[in-house]
């Protein structure tokens, strides 16, 4: 398949055109308390406080940010994923990204009750396979704002295998 050039801001644009489709909303309904949002919407102080743990390429650029609980975040930027977390940082880039394979369950256990996934407000497993077949497991929400990572993200492979 032929690439194609774009550049870092247009990357973006087109990652943040992805999620207000998903959202049928403008960016004006975003806060960035939202537990998946914008980058640039989050305060001041997590946005420095993220930056200075990752090591982000010259031209690589944050876009969003899923708040996975107790100071675990993925940050999707123009060119990968980056799980911070409590004690680490683990990435990889869209062009070894091939597909999510969703949520290791479609049932968790809380306190000794099933739940479902598409509950809001808790946290399971969640597969993103690479072209070499591994799959990483990262503990992200449940519910709408797991599934809006998951229909955002999605698109990510496409980036990973048009543009250079």
């Amino acid at each position: 398949m032929a690439k194609f050039f774009k550049t870092p801001d247009q990357i973006a644009a087109l990652m943040q055109h992805w999620f207000l489709s998903y959202y049928r909303e403008d960016i004006d309904f975003f806060s960035g308390l939202e537990t998946f949002t914008f980058f640039d919407l989050v305060h001041e102080d997590l946005r420095l406080r993220l930056l200075r743990r990752v090591n982000l390429e010259e031209s690589e650029k944050p876009v969003f940010l899923l708040n996975c609980d107790n100071d675990v975040f993925v940050l999707n930027t123009t060119h990968r994923f980056i799980r911070v977390g409590e004690t680490d940082v683990e990435s990889f880039f869209y062009t070894d990204f091939d597909w999510h394979v969703g949520y290791k369950s479609i049932a968790i256990t809380i306190n000794g009750k099933l739940k479902g996934v598409k509950s809001d407000g808790y946290f399971a497993e969640f597969g993103l396979r690479k072209h070499s077949g591994e799959i990483v497991y990262w503990l992200i929400p449940t519910g709408r704002r797991g599934f809006a990572f998951w229909n955002v993200t999605k698109k990510c492979a496409l980036i990973g295998r048009k543009y250079l």
